[in-house]
């Protein structure tokens, strides 16, 4: 059934802004220290509790509490973090990370092998509900999983990794950053082994959550940062803010008053269509970067409609993905359809084929495919503004060819847990950057009878899949990458749209901050006048 939120009325819609309005205003005055930085978030977080119950404001806010034993240079390399040197046995096997003197919890506790042990016996227990257990256990199904056999302390300053088997998928794992393999300490948790709050290593500590209006952090005084220049997720953290307030701001139009009225000084995501406007303001300054995030149109394999290739590729030819471009992203986006992001180094020419937009080669796959009119419910959500408006434009280009095409709107966390699920025909949809080209491909390849999740079941794919798990050069994973897309363009198991871009607008005098691929915002080493040359 098709759902449709009833729309506001021009009173309600009045009354909201001005109530957004006057909450985000009042955030200019309510923080007593001298140094803060507010941050506009779309919607609040879903726990403070790594890896468990997470999405990407969650995951932003996160990261500055806490930190792993490596992460993401802004290069996009594995780096060292709360590790300061990492070895590798010659047969793969044992991974030795040496532990960075200095580093404190956030309750003074220093930072041994022990709390890293206890922290990964945490992750691998199923009782946590981390949600990448699945990745390191030997009982789950993922393909080319990183089995962890054992997990030890030969000395109190390192930690070793047995793994069952050789991965090349380890490193690039552990620093993920939406499921953070983060080391917080015993504390976190109450005697009886139940969350309590995230006593993590990071520039922020956790101050307090008011749901539904901000997260607070404030500057872990004792924080010890790595030597060298900032560098993504790892390098130096200077910190200069005495506190990050999150603050949650869902309406665009509020959230933009309150940046031209200084009520908040960072705004990141900000909508394509405010660009122009936004950068006429002389207070108000940008930062943009392509991201690796891919949006795409998932396409249910399974379903005895679509289940026919043919009508797959029907709707390709239908799908004018330069327009999308053009009308939801105003051109400050990347058209692909490959599961290799545009600006990876693995991106060539062979990852561009796809489609041509064509509505008499898709009318004559519709024809042969003997459709006759069925309906094709594409399933969308407002709360994110490009899946519905990339919903909008496919359904008009789906009508144009023939396709009786109609929009199922749904909350997210419903469209959301009909993907996990499988319960979709189509569904307008955006997945979370992913740094390594090899981790897209197994989220997608795989049994769709074992994770519904999986969008690509076949068996060629499956082979190559297996091949590059196993690669252990980069040139032999490119090779695999261009034949995995050419499979991918003959089966069209999903129809990737474009790789998004990202715009973080702030007022003029914030220096220090800059976006990245990896699209999550970094606030150490970000002032204002005035805030360097001291203690800070």
């Amino acid at each position: 059934m098709t759902t449709q939120p009833e729309p506001m009325t021009p009173q309600l819609r009045c009354l909201t802004l001005i109530a957004n309005l006057l909450l985000l205003a009042g955030h200019a005055t309510a923080i007593a220290e001298d140094r803060h930085l507010r941050v506009a978030i779309n919607t609040d977080i879903r726990s403070n509790n790594p890896g468990v119950a997470r999405d990407a404001n969650t995951d932003t806010v996160i990261h500055h509490i806490v930190e792993s034993l490596v992460g993401y240079g802004a290069d996009l390399r594995v780096r060292p973090v709360l590790a300061d040197s990492i070895s590798v046995s010659d047969d793969g096997l044992i991974y030795r990370f040496h532990i960075r003197p200095g580093v404190r919890f956030h309750n003074g506790e220093p930072l041994t092998a022990a709390e890293v042990l206890w922290n990964w016996q945490r992750f691998l227990d199923p009782e946590t509900k981390w949600q990448c257990r699945r990745w390191y256990s030997a009982d789950s199904e993922e393909p080319g999983k990183s089995v962890i056999v054992d997990v030890r302390a030969p000395q109190p300053d390192t930690v070793e990794f047995e793994l069952a088997e050789p991965s090349v998928l380890f490193l690039d794992r552990l620093a993920n950053v939406q499921c953070p393999a983060a080391i917080v300490h015993p504390d976190s948790v109450d005697a009886n082994g139940e969350w309590r709050l995230p006593v993590g290593t990071g520039p922020f500590e956790f101050s307090e959550w008011k749901r539904g209006q901000y997260v607070e952090l404030r500057r872990f005084a004792d924080y010890h940062t790595p030597e060298g220049t900032p560098d993504g997720f790892a390098g130096a953290k200077p910190v200069y803010a005495d506190s990050l307030r999150f603050i949650v701001s869902p309406d665009h139009a509020s959230t933009k008053a309150a940046l031209l009225g200084d009520g908040i000084d960072l705004y990141p995501g900000v909508p394509m269509n405010s660009l122009a406007e936004l950068k006429a303001e002389k207070d108000i300054a940008l930062s943009e970067s392509p991201l690796l995030g891919w949006t795409a149109l998932l396409v249910q394999t399974e379903d005895s409609l679509l289940s026919d290739p043919r009508m797959r590729r029907a709707i390709a030819h239908a799908i004018d993905r330069e327009q999308i471009v053009g009308f939801n992203t105003y051109g400050h986006a990347s058209p692909n359809s490959s599961a290799v992001p545009v600006g990876d180094p693995a991106h060539d020419a062979a990852h561009d084929a796809w489609y041509e937009p064509s509505r008499e080669k898709a009318r004559a796959l519709l024809r042969e495919a003997g459709y006759a009119g069925e309906i094709i419910e594409i399933q969308t959500n407002r709360k994110y503004s490009n899946m519905y408006d990339n919903a909008v434009v496919i359904q008009a280009m789906l009508h144009s060819v023939g396709i009786n095409a109609r929009l199922q709107v749904l909350d997210w966390a419903s469209q959301l847990a009909n993907y996990y699920a499988g319960k979709f025909q189509v569904s307008a949809f955006s997945f979370s950057a992913l740094a390594n080209p090899t981790m897209r491909y197994a989220k997608l390849i795989g049994p769709k009878d074992r994770r519904a999740t999986y969008q690509w079941d076949s068996e060629r794919a499956n082979e190559l899949l297996a091949e590059l798990l196993a690669a252990d050069d980069p040139e032999h994973s490119n090779t695999i990458y261009r034949q995995l897309h050419e499979v991918m363009r003959d089966e069209v198991p999903i129809i990737g749209l474009y790789n998004a871009h990202s715009v973080t607008a702030m007022r003029a005098d914030v220096s220090g901050y800059d976006s990245w691929p990896m699209g999550l915002s970094r606030l150490w080493g970000v002032y204002r006048p005035g805030w360097r040359g001291d203690n800070h």
